[in-house]
């Protein structure tokens, strides 16, 4: 059995795995979903959220753990448990990047985000006040492409603005290699195409690769056979 913290993307909250965490935690394993600053229920300011903020906290969670977890981001949260792992290797036991983005040194969310022309996320958010919002109506046809409709509005109802300089933050310096690394990528995903998913996966020299024919939230699609495929990097 082994510990996990479940880090969430851009717009979503720790939600977004509460149907995927009953599953692993029935096969005996310790899980965490976290809000990073200004996501989910956690209310710090927009403004105050950097991609140096989110990093911390994932620190700090995982002191709350009785072992060392496993990280598991999705989306925006493969940058932040990149960041994290870089900012203490020794917290951690592996990082998984479920539809996620992977940076190398350099690299930002904007960025890496705009080399990828599979992606219907540009054009489908605007800027505002706290944020980067998503556009109305859009949600579903860019995130919950595979879900049931219930489940693709209960979702969207929940999304909150994502603040902007986490976005823009670069990664200084790259996680100790000796951190087992591993990739979740999703054929039918509309946010980060399965091509830069692979190509990401390629560019960081990432060879345990899984591949789930959802969207970009398995979470909600196929949180049974999620949480098995997560359970599988524990081998």
């Amino acid at each position: 059995m082994a510990s996990f913290i479940l880090v969430h993307g851009s717009w979503h909250g720790a939600w977004c795995w509460e149907r995927v965490i009953p599953h692993m935690q029935a096969d005996g394993h310790e899980v965490l979903a976290i809000d990073l600053p200004a996501h989910g229920a956690d209310r710090s300011p927009a403004w105050l959220a950097t991609m140096h903020s989110y990093a911390k906290c994932i620190v700090h969670a995982a002191r709350e753990l009785s072992d060392k977890p496993i990280l598991v981001g999705h989306s925006m949260g493969g940058m932040a448990i990149t960041h994290a792992a870089a900012m203490d290797g020794d917290a951690f036991a592996g990082l998984v990047y479920l539809c996620a983005f992977v940076p190398r040194r350099g690299d930002s969310l904007m960025t890496l985000g705009r080399s990828d022309p599979g992606s219907l996320v540009t054009g489908s958010f605007k800027p505002g006040l706290s944020g980067f919002q998503i556009r109305g109506g859009r949600a579903r046809s860019v995130f919950y492409n595979t879900c049931s409709a219930a489940d693709a509005d209960w979702a969207a109802q929940r999304l909150r603005p994502d603040p902007i300089r986490p976005m823009l933050a670069r990664l200084d310096r790259e996680p100790p290699t000796s951190l087992p690394r591993a990739c979740i990528v999703c054929t039918e995903d509309r946010a980060v195409s399965i091509e830069h998913q692979r190509n990401m996966a390629a560019r960081a020299s990432i060879e345990r690769i899984v591949t789930m024919k959802t969207d970009h939230s398995p979470f909600l699609s196929a949180p049974r056979e999620l949480a098995d495929r997560i359970a599988e990097m524990t081998g």
